[in-house]
């Protein structure tokens, strides 16, 4: 039981250290050049809406929701916890790389 638990802790700590590289790196890069090199489509509108501030609120939202959901449901699903965590963990890695590779060609 105490290694589920481990587990469990062990993947959501990495999937908010990925997002949270992936929102730092984003805040860095649109701070020094603008939300014009940004890609995604969502968080170039949340800005043009509210600026950095709306951006960074939403992804703070989603983030809790998902440790939330996958905190919830990894006793009866154990599963769901490890797919869903290696995705959003995933998708933050990307950003993240995205983002820092973005900020490297263009300083």
């Amino acid at each position: 039981m105490l290694a589920r638990v481990f587990t469990a802790r062990f993947i959501l700590f990495g999937l908010v250290l990925a997002q949270l590289a992936d929102a730092t790196t984003f805040m860095v890069g649109v701070s020094r050049f603008g939300i014009g090199l940004e890609s995604n489509g969502i968080a170039a509108g949340l800005y043009h809406l509210g600026g950095i501030d709306a951006v960074l609120l939403v992804k703070g939202a989603v983030i809790v929701a998902t440790t939330t959901i996958l905190a919830y449901t990894a006793p009866r699903f154990p599963r769901l916890l490890v797919w869903g965590g290696a995705t959003a963990t995933s998708l933050g890695l990307l950003g993240f790389a995205a983002n820092t590779t973005s900020i490297l060609l263009v300083s």
